[in-house]
C-alpha cells in the first residue's frame, strides 16, 4: 500500500469527533477538518498553476480520467476486504467484479483508440475483438489496493499511449458501440467509464450498508483533485501534495 493510499485508508476512518479535534495551523486554532481542508486548497492551488500551462488537448482530457479515478481510489482505499466479494442482490456484480470490468474496458478503449490515431484510411475501421481483452471482468486477485494498483497502471498506460495525440487525428474516424465517432470522442469516454462504475461501486456500499464518513468524503475530494494534477503530467506537484495529506495525518492524535 502507498502512503498516500494509507492516508486515504486513514481518513475514511475519521469520524465527526476526530475531525472536531483541535489542529493548529500558521498559530491559529483550528480543527482536524481543516487540516483536510487545507489540504484540498493546496491541491486546488497547485491544479490551477499546472493547468496553466500548455498542454495537448488529449492530455486534458485524459486529465479528467485521472480525476475520475482519484475519487475512485478515494471512495475505496482501505475498503474492508469483506465488501470485496459480496454482491448486493443476486445477480448483480460484486465490487471486484465491477472493478475486473472497469480494468478490462480501459485496456480496450486504450487499444482502440491508439489504432484509431494510427491506422491507414484502407485499414478496417476497429481493431478485431479476438485482439483485444475480453469485455467479461477480468480477474483481480488481491485486497483492494492491489485492484487499485492494477487500475492505476492501466490508466497510466492510457496517458502514456494517447497524452499527446497529434490536433489533426482528434477528429479521425473510429466507431464505438456501433456509432460512428472520432478519437475525440472516445478520448471523453475514459472518464465518463470510470465515473459510471464509481457510481456502480457506490450504489453497491449502499446496498450492503456501507457508509461513507466524513473525513472520507472530504479526501475523495482531495484524491480527485491530485488525480487531474497528476493526469496533466505534473508527477511531482501531485506527490507533494499526498506528503502534506500524510505529514497532516501523523500530527492527529488518534
Amino acid at each position: 500500500m502507498s502512503d498516500f493510499d494509507a492516508a486515504l485508508a486513514r481518513c475514511g476512518a475519521l469520524d465527526e469527533d476526530v475531525l472536531g479535534r483541535p489542529w493548529s495551523w500558521h498559530g491559529a486554532q483550528l480543527d482536524v477538518r481543516y487540516a483536510l481542508y487545507r489540504t484540498l486548497e493546496n491541491a486546488q492551488e497547485a491544479l490551477v498553476r499546472v493547468a496553466a500551462g500548455s498542454h495537448p488537448e488529449s492530455r486534458r482530457i485524459l486529465a479528467l480520467a485521472q480525476r475520475a479515478f482519484g475519487s475512485l481510489r478515494g471512495l475505496l482505499a482501505g475498503l474492508p476486504g469483506a465488501l470485496l466479494d459480496k454482491a448486493p442482490r443476486a445477480g448483480e456484480w460484486p465490487l471486484r467484479e465491477t472493478l475486473g470490468h472497469t480494468l478490462a474496458v480501459e485496456q480496450r478503449y486504450a487499444l482502440q483508440t491508439r489504432y484509431a490515431v494510427d491506422r491507414e484510411d484502407v485499414d478496417p475501421m476497429r481493431i478485431p475483438d479476438d485482439r483485444l481483452p475480453p469485455t467479461a471482468p477480468m480477474s483481480v486477485g488481491g485486497e483492494i489496493e492491489a485492484v487499485l494498483a492494477r487500475l492505476a497502471e492501466a490508466r497510466a498506460e492510457t496517458s502514456r499511449l494517447l497524452g499527446a495525440v497529434a490536433p489533426a487525428a482528434m477528429t479521425r474516424p473510429t466507431v464505438w458501440v456501433g456509432a460512428a465517432v472520432d478519437v475525440r470522442f472516445r478520448l471523453h469516454r475514459f472518464a465518463a467509464h470510470v465515473v459510471e462504475h464509481t457510481i456502480q461501486c457506490e450504489k453497491t456500499l449502499h446496498a450492503l450498508g456501507w457508509r461513507q464518513s466524513e473525513g472520507r468524503l472530504i479526501a475523495r475530494r482531495v484524491a480527485a483533485v491530485v488525480g487531474e494534477i497528476e493526469g496533466l503530467g505534473a508527477e511531482r506537484d501531485a506527490r507533494e501534495i499526498e506528503t502534506r495529506l500524510t505529514e497532516r495525518l501523523a500530527s492527529v492524535a488518534s
